[in-house]
């Protein structure tokens, strides 16, 4: 049997388990949590004194999309369905209240929905310092970004939605491995054209964050940009560089317990290692504020993000710096104790090409509609539905806009 077609009758088998357990659970007190609650038995250990702990979390992500053509984003698939299941293991190890080892590590067919072969994959891998408890904590090795606060709750089984915000996953004309504004392809290879950060930004090197009262405060040290692909994130591919770093903060402040409201800040080079001399001095810099707001059963975020880029023009020549403004406005409403709505309003707007009065690539904007059943502590579904609308002619190649529609059944599975 081929790779489509097993991953495509594994999905179909899930689904129909999926159906046939879900109202079963709720009718018989929830056996399936009850059989996944000994199975975290099983997988959690702690010494006699109870100061050394060791947990291990299971979670299995499928998501079946069916898209138009050209696929958007970050996606690469030939194909209007695609399949993209997902096993995560994140395994903590806490040493008294001081030190705390956490990774996670992954099964699937990309980081990114992609429909290429099944790959095992460490993503975040790092030891915790608390020598003062939430004044200051120290975090080293492959680690989140700090930046804004949807990287809080990018994991399937915290996100309200599907996917991520624009500003996270939307392929801009800028490569990193030249440093030119480049036309987009119907082949976009995801290693060169970037987004504005591309998703949690598993970058490697040290974070330290803390806690003051109603203040919250981060700053962190990384081997390469927010927006730098997936393969330059682990240090044996891409070691910390002196001349290269990039250096990223936050500063949130609290003033009720329904609002968090930050600005964030970041700066480094985000070209590719060595493609060409002095690439270290082409930079990407940040600025952004974020809002988030929760009462109830209602919560609210926003995001507003404004990015730079030093470009060249020639082999060794800067041609100067081009912008881009990127926002977000989500929400989630519970209208059941299972059950929620949640929707997402997103906008790219690009600013004009340097000596000239053109924009340097098209202005896009999406909306996205989800809804989601929790079923019950191991098992959520969500649907989703999105459309989006690029201004300008299509990618080159191609005679429609990138993928303008895009629909996603995803269930998760936390065992």
């Amino acid at each position: 049997m081929s790779s489509g077609r097993f991953d495509t009758s594994l999905m179909v088998m899930l689904c129909v388990c999926a159906g046939w357990l879900a109202p079963a659970a709720v009718r018989a007190g929830d056996p399936l949590d009850d059989i996944v609650d000994q199975i975290r038995d099983f997988t959690s250990f702690q010494n006699e004194k109870g100061d050394v702990s060791l947990d291990f979390d299971f979670y299995a992500t499928v998501d079946n999309w069916v898209i138009s053509q050209p696929p958007p984003g970050i996606m690469v698939t030939g194909q209007n369905y695609l399949n993209s299941p997902r096993l995560s293991m994140l395994g903590t190890l806490q040493v008294q209240e001081w030190l705390s080892i956490f990774a996670l590590g992954d099964v699937d067919r990309g980081f990114d929905p992609t429909d290429g072969s099944i790959q095992i994959r460490p993503d975040v891998y790092y030891a915790k310092i608390s020598p003062f408890g939430g004044v200051l904590q120290g975090k080293f090795g492959a680690i989140p970004t700090s930046y804004g606060q949807w990287v809080n709750r990018h994991f399937s089984w915290q996100n309200p939605l599907v996917n991520a915000p624009l500003a996270y996953e939307w392929f801009m004309g800028i490569r990193g491995d030249t440093a030119r504004i480049t036309p987009k392809t119907a082949t976009a290879n995801r290693s060169t054209w970037l987004p504005i950060i591309w998703g949690p930004s598993y970058t490697s090197g040290g974070q330290f964050n803390g806690t003051i009262d109603r203040f919250d405060w981060a700053f962190e040290f990384k081997n390469d940009a927010l927006s730098s692909a997936v393969p330059y994130w682990q240090l044996w591919e891409n070691p910390l560089n002196g001349s290269a770093l990039t250096y990223t903060g936050r500063l949130g402040w609290r003033p009720t317990t329904e609002w968090n409201i930050g600005a964030s800040g970041s700066t480094g080079s985000y070209v590719v290692p060595n493609s060409f001399p002095g690439w270290q001095n082409y930079l990407q810099n940040n600025v952004g504020v974020d809002v988030s707001w929760a009462h109830g059963d209602l919560e609210l975020w926003g995001e507003a993000n404004w990015s730079s880029f030093d470009v060249r023009s020639g082999p060794l020549s800067q041609a100067g710096t081009v912008g881009v403004v990127s926002y977000f406005m989500e929400t989630r409403w519970r209208f059941d104790a299972q059950w929620w709505l949640a929707g997402r309003w997103n906008q790219q707007l690009y600013g004009d090409t340097p000596g000239s009065n053109d924009s340097w690539d098209n202005d896009v904007w999406r909306i996205d509609a989800c809804m989601g059943w929790r079923v019950n502590r191991t098992l959520t579904v969500k649907t989703q539905f999105s459309y989006t609308d690029e201004s300008g002619p299509p990618p080159t190649g191609q005679p429609n806009k990138q993928g303008q529609y895009v629909f996603d059944l995803q269930l998760v599975f936390a065992f």
